[in-house]
């Protein structure tokens, strides 16, 4: 029995359509509700297969509450009650795939011939689904799933796949599309377990994994290409939904564009991950349709960012490169670039500032190596990308200022002029590069190679230097040195000074005292 749900604000109406023997048609009436919003309200509770609506009514009108209706539920097939007055009002229905409209004042027998042939075809269409369930036996959908994902990898179609695609029962006529998810690696084994659990009513689909933290959905539909786009995305977005709410999963959905031959599934699967891949720098949303995006792909250029970029390494500012590489991460999360272009973008950025140092210092640039660019090439998101950009655009600069001693005499010389005035306060590597207009990381190899020390122990050794001064001062207690030199916890700064010292501040103070005055 298929159940089905009738709306309709007037209750002589309701009260008339509740006296049809619907179980003639095979169909199971669950309940009647009196507005839309009690409509969905009821959706919400109850498995509702077949929406019969009025129009007209005071809070939502029909075709507003079957949009929200196929929201929460898109396998939801409707008809509409409407009276001669609202006859355009029908002709809306079309957008919506509302599967026929009922003129008031109705015929009962006309009203249970359209309900019967709805539930019918709801039940061919789930009997069709079942027997392709039964059919195809475990092994033939892992032999399945396995050719999917071998064309997924090489992106071609061999003359024995396309046997056992035409054999599979799965690829009959249609029309076809695929997503890809991407999420956390660490939820796989959810997000497995989840997938057998789902079914619709309104499309069949198999998936594979291709990766640890990707799964590939490819959706077959017996639908109108429109239709069949609009429940597929419906359909994932509900996906998404659940996975949140049932495990705590987060999952990006990229959806492909639709095609009418299993013959185009190599461009199927390439659409769905181009989608995918937008969302290295657009992680602010979790759903992209190809279609929607495919006519602004790439049509934003960063060009002349990257020129201002190189003309600040000519004159090697840090500070200015800093911030047009974050002027650059604005941009391409504002534009629809991919993330294939990004990457060759940045890739060409540090192949040119390689060739600018070379051409500056009259000789070939080795310093740019194939790790680093395979590094800039597999960056798993924007911030990586830029991150692992600055680095390289800072060994550039490293290599037009050379090596010799005198090449960072005055940031070194600047960097312990900021300690010796800052040392009592909270500070670390970040705000000292911020004082002196340096990279931080370029900061740190600096100091690394002048001292041999990272910034904190630099930091560390001034402290104590300053502190054994002030533990002359037999007025200030151990707990106020220890403020004073920039050390909040006492105890620490007793543990770090014995390290250093081999004694404590209480036991380094009696030798001072000790010690004969001048």
């Amino acid at each position: 029995m298929i159940n089905m749900l009738i709306v309709d604000d007037e209750l002589l109406m309701r009260r008339g359509l509740s006296f049809i023997p619907w179980e003639k048609a095979g169909v199971c009436l669950i309940g009647t509700a009196s507005s839309g919003m009690e409509a969905l309200e009821f959706i919400k509770e109850k498995k509702v297969q077949i929406l019969f609506t009025d129009i007209q009514m005071p809070d939502i009108n029909g075709l507003e509450l079957i949009r929200a209706a196929n929201l929460l539920d898109p396998s939801i097939q409707s008809v509409l009650l409407t009276g001669h007055n609202n006859f355009n009002y029908a002709k809306e229905a079309i957008s919506l795939h509302v599967y026929d409209y009922i003129l008031k004042p109705c015929d009962p027998d006309e009203v249970l011939e359209i309900i019967g042939r709805l539930a019918q075809k709801i039940e061919e269409e789930n009997q069709y689904k079942q027997i392709n369930a039964d059919t195809i036996s475990e092994i033939q959908k892992q032999t399945l799933q396995n050719t999917l994902l071998h064309i997924y990898t090489n992106q071609n179609i061999t003359g024995s796949e396309l046997q056992i695609l035409k054999s599979s029962g799965f690829f009959n006529n249609g029309i076809y599309l695929a997503a890809q998810g991407v999420y956390n690696s660490t939820d796989a084994g959810k997000i497995e377990l989840f997938f057998k659990n789902q079914d619709n009513s309104c499309f069949s689909f198999v998936y594979f994994y291709p990766a640890n933290n990707k799964i590939i959905i490819l959706i077959k539909s017996s639908e109108p290409e429109a239709a069949a786009e609009e429940h597929a995305a419906s359909w994932l977005r509900s996906l998404q939904e659940k996975l949140l709410q049932e495990y705590g999963c987060t999952i990006y959905i990229g959806m492909g564009k639709t095609a009418s031959s299993f013959q185009d599934l190599t461009d199927i699967y390439r659409t769905a991950t181009e989608s995918a891949h937008l969302f290295f720098s657009h992680s602010e949303t979790e759903f992209i349709s190809y279609n929607s995006v495919c006519g602004i792909l790439n049509q934003e250029s960063s060009e002349n960012i990257c020129h201002k970029i190189l003309s600040q390494l000519e004159q090697r500012n840090y500070t200015l490169i800093q911030e047009s590489l974050d002027e650059l991460s604005d941009f391409y999360k504002a534009t629809w670039n991919t993330a294939a272009r990004i990457r060759l973008t940045m890739i060409d950025l540090c192949l040119l500032a390689s060739s600018l140092v070379a051409q500056k210092k009259n000789e070939a640039f080795s310093g740019l190596t194939a790790e680093q660019l395979l590094s800039i090439n597999q960056a798993g998101s924007l911030s990586a990308l830029i991150s692992g950009t600055l680095k390289i655009l800072t060994h550039c600069i490293d290599d037009l200022n050379g090596t010799s001693d005198t090449a960072y005499h005055h940031i070194v010389k600047d960097c312990l002029s900021f300690i010796e005035t800052h040392y009592a306060e909270d500070i670390n590597i970040t705000k000292a590069a911020l004082e002196i207009h340096v990279n931080a990381d370029y900061l740190a190899r600096i100091l690394k190679k002048e001292y041999g020390l990272p910034f904190s122990q630099i930091l560390t050794n001034i402290r104590l230097e300053k502190a054994c001064t002030l533990l002359c001062d037999m007025d200030l207690s151990i707990s106020e040195v220890s403020c004073q030199t920039g050390f909040r916890d006492f105890r620490y700064f007793g543990q770090v000074f014995k390290n250093r010292y081999k004694m404590t501040p209480r036991e380094y103070r009696k030798t001072v005292k000790k010690k004969p005055a001048d």
